[in-house]
């Protein structure tokens, strides 16, 4: 780390003096330094013009990366030291349940939690989650995320949604074969897709069609919301849009197993208030989904 160090600063003041200034080292120190890391790297780093100190471009970007790697340190470092206690709670979910289900309803459920405060820890995968920075997850797999006690919440239902517009004689399966199929291409991380709900339905489907794959599936939404084409929705996350009649259910439902959402909670957190209210909430909003 010394090396990297004395590094940053020389290459922020684009001087050996003024970096050995700072760290309080000998100008000759900081020039072992810099030679060490350069001899270990098998690069310069430096171009020495007379009395000038420049950046090489293999300079510029380590010079770029440890100035973020010691900013990111620094900044855990203050946090870990003057972080006060945590209050409230801290609830983990995926991004697409955040914008898709929860993003709507969250002023209630602030509401719901009274004067505690409920925090979000968001992340495209819920693996990415630190576990110890959260009280609550919610998630859809059987075997859970946490071992924490689990609460379940709703069976999720898969049926193929288009807006009104492109709305036709789309209520057998056999039908969409013919229609523009928007496609989730991320199938690790979806409750079913195309191949899946055709064959349960017994309907043989060719995957390998020119639909347009989204890695995203609230794009892949907003594209059948567009009127783009049939995209395979996931009941929690289109029921809002059925029911204000953006979205029209177009086939019938597939209902995948171990796909039960469920929010998982934090042991030591059982029995408080604030957490007895957000579970009573969420039992709730869970009855009201319906089918």
């Amino acid at each position: 780390m010394t090396p990297l160090r004395v590094f940053e600063a020389a290459a922020r003041h684009g001087s050996f003096t003024r970096a050995a200034e700072e760290l309080s080292l000998s100008q000759p120190s900081v020039s072992r330094h810099i030679a060490t890391l350069e001899q270990d790297l098998g690069v310069a780093m430096f171009q020495r013009d007379h009395n000038k100190l420049r950046l090489t471009p293999s300079g510029k970007s380590l010079a770029a990366a440890v100035s973020r790697g010691l900013s990111d340190m620094l900044e855990a470092v203050e946090f870990v030291a003057a972080a006060p206690e945590r209050k409230g709670l801290v609830l983990a979910c995926t991004q697409t349940f955040a914008h898709g289900w929860l993003m709507p309803r969250f002023s209630a459920l602030r509401r719901a939690a009274g004067d505690a405060p409920i925090n979000l820890a968001v992340s495209l995968w819920l693996q990415d989650i630190n576990l110890d920075e959260v009280d609550m997850v919610i998630g859809w797999r059987a075997e859970g995320q946490t071992g924490w006690p689990k609460m379940p919440l709703f069976r999720e239902e898969v049926y193929p949604v288009a807006a009104p517009q492109v709305l036709s004689q789309m209520q057998e399966p056999e039908a969409l074969l013919a229609a523009k199929l928007l496609h989730f291409d991320m199938p690790e991380a979806a409750h079913a897709y195309w191949p899946e709900w055709f064959a349960h339905f017994g309907v043989a489907f060719d995957a390998s069609g020119d639909g347009y794959r989204h890695s995203n599936y609230q794009f892949m939404m907003q594209a059948a919301l567009d009127g783009e084409g049939v995209a395979l929705g996931w009941h929690h996350l289109v029921a809002d849009h059925v029911a204000a009649g953006r979205l029209v259910q177009v086939g019938p439902v597939f209902a995948p197993q171990n796909t039960k959402y469920a929010i998982e909670y934090r042991p030591e957190k059982a029995g408080q208030a604030n957490l007895e209210s957000v579970l009573a909430w969420f039992r709730a909003e869970a009855r009201g989904m319906g089918a």
